[in-house]
């Protein structure tokens, strides 16, 4: 999913940060097997593969 985001990354001027789960247990708890995820303000945009749609959705609405 990492690498499919750089292309929204450069275009959208979006930041975008990992963060592992596996030493997190609320973490672990509320993503569970779902990994890799995407998430926005703590709403999951999509989860295993990258739903572009979606994406380009969100930042449509976070940009307006």
């Amino acid at each position: 999913m990492e690498d499919e985001l750089r292309p929204f990354i450069e275009k959208y001027h979006i930041t975008v940060n990992r963060i592992y789960i596996d030493n997190e247990a609320t973490l672990q708890e509320r993503y569970g097997d779902k990994v890799p995820v995407l998430t926005l303000n703590d709403k999951i945009l999509c989860h295993y593969f990258l739903d572009k749609d979606i994406l380009l959705q969100a930042i449509t609405r976070s940009s307006g």
